[in-house]
Formats: structure tokens, sequence, C-alpha cells
């Protein structure tokens, strides 16, 4: 074409619209939510997947996330040795160096290190998220020694491939066990059951909690609202979400590399013989 003439080939534009479907993650979802359903098909408790299928979503992060921000399983030690419970997802600033690596890909990390939590499920049914907030509560626990929720914040999430129950089981055994003052717990589902699926359309859902702030409405200050929001691509909000939160954590903390060392130290010692 003649750049002068002003007669230039149309281009496809792949800027993703609000409200739709994300083409390009949704067909990741599409694959992962297949390989599941396969290895559950195949053996019920397929070691491919991992325990409750958090290779998948492993696999799918470290492919698209920034180098910045690496995904594990496995648990994160705080300065005072406590240990976290297993996690199926860890989200890990990769500026810091592991602690440990098993053989089987599984982490031990840093406190510090830490960006974000997420427990998987391959079918969530709604008495899970009871231990699910009691888990986010125990990390928002060990999070406090790296810092105030200001300066260190660690979000806490739930991943299911499928919800096993209706949507309005589910949505209420999340509000029944909810204490969103002490913990968070974003909690994403890929797709829900055919009844609760409008007319040719699948979605997924995200459920969450929401802060009434004090210029909102001063007889609601410090309350929470319970939220429960559809999605055509679940994933693709999932990812946005880290990507968004993390960098923003990232910001807030403000580690140089100086203050990176400083804290190592506080988990690694020198192994000096002293007899």
């Amino acid at each position: 074409f003649d750049y002068r003439s002003g007669d230039f080939p149309l281009s496809r534009n792949k800027k993703h619209k609000h409200g739709t479907p994300n083409p390009i993650i949704g067909a990741d979802e599409q694959t992962m939510i297949a390989s599941v359903d396969k290895a559950l098909a195949a053996s019920g408790n397929s070691q491919t997947i991992g325990r409750n299928g958090e290779l998948p979503l492993v696999q799918f992060l470290n492919r698209y996330l920034p180098f910045t921000i690496r995904a594990f399983s496995g648990h994160f030690v705080a300065p005072d040795g406590e240990m976290s419970p297993q996690l199926d997802v860890m989200l890990v600033d990769a500026r810091y160096p592991l602690l440990a690596e098993n053989s089987d890909g599984s982490v031990l990390a840093m406190l510090h290190s830490m960006l974000r939590t997420i427990e998987v499920k391959t079918r969530l049914q709604a008495k899970d998220l009871k231990k699910a907030w009691a888990v986010a509560r125990t990390i928002r626990h060990l999070a406090s020694q790296a810092g105030p929720d200001e300066v260190f914040y660690l979000h806490t999430n739930v991943f299911s491939y499928r919800a096993a129950q209706r949507l309005d089981t589910v949505e209420a055994r999340y509000i029944e066990f909810a204490t969103p003052d002490t913990a968070d717990l974003d909690t994403f589902i890929l797709r829900l059951l055919p009844q609760d699926q409008p007319p040719a359309t699948t979605l997924g859902v995200e459920l969450h909690y929401e802060p009434i702030h004090e210029d909102e409405a001063s007889d609601e200050a410090g309350r929470w609202v319970p939220t429960s929001r559809g999605s055509h691509t679940v994933l693709s909000d999932l990812y946005y979400q880290i990507v968004q939160d993390s960098y923003y954590a990232l910001h807030a903390r403000g580690y140089s590399f100086g203050d990176i060392g400083q804290q190592v130290m506080r988990y690694m010692s020198w192994a000096t013989y002293l007899g």
C-alpha cells in the first residue's frame, strides 16, 4: 500500500472491551477446565493436575505473569520461624531468594516476598469456605510480622474450576463464615452449575467484600458489603487483579534491594563452625 495516499489496510483490534469475554485468556480457561475434567474422569484424583488442580493454574500464571512475579506451591515462613499452612498457589516477588525447593517443585518462601495466596478447588462446596476463611485469618496474622496492612497487605483467594452447589448456597456460606475485619477472601469460580447460567452464555462468578467508606454513609462506617459479580471469563479478571494488586503492593512497600538484603538476614544465618 502507499502510505502517502492514506489507504491503509484494516487491522484487527485486540483491545479487550469492558463487559465482554476475554477471547485470549478465555481459550486458556477452557483448556484448563478440560484438562481438569479429563484427569478427574480418568482417575478421580489424578496427580497430573496436582492435589486440588493447582498445577494448571500455576502453569498459566507463570506463562503470563511478568518475571517479577512467580507462582509456586508450598509454604512461607515468618521471621519468627512460624510456617504457614500448605498453600496451593503462592505469588512471590521474584527478587527474593527461596529458602528451599523440593523435588516436586514446591518451595519454602520468605513472608516478606509474598504477594498473594490462592487455595484451589476442582469443585467448590459451600462447606469449603469455612476452612478457607480460617486459613485466611491465619495468613493475615502471620503477615502482621512484616508490617501493618497499609504497608504489607497480603491478599488471599479461593479459586475453583467448578461450583459443586447452587450459587445461592455458596453465597450464603461465604457470608456466614466471613470475617472481613480480620481477613479477606475473594472467591473465584470459573463455571457455575447449569441451573445458574443465563441463557446462551457461560458465566463464572467472583465473591468479594467491599468496604463502605466513612464519606459514603456515616452510620455504616467500618462495615463491609458482600458482593457477587458475574464474569464471562473469570480467569482473565483474576489475572488482571493479580497484576494490578501486586504492583500496587510493591509500590506501597517500597522495598529497595538494600531493604531486601537486610530482610534476608531475618531468615538466614551463617553456618560458621563454632566448635
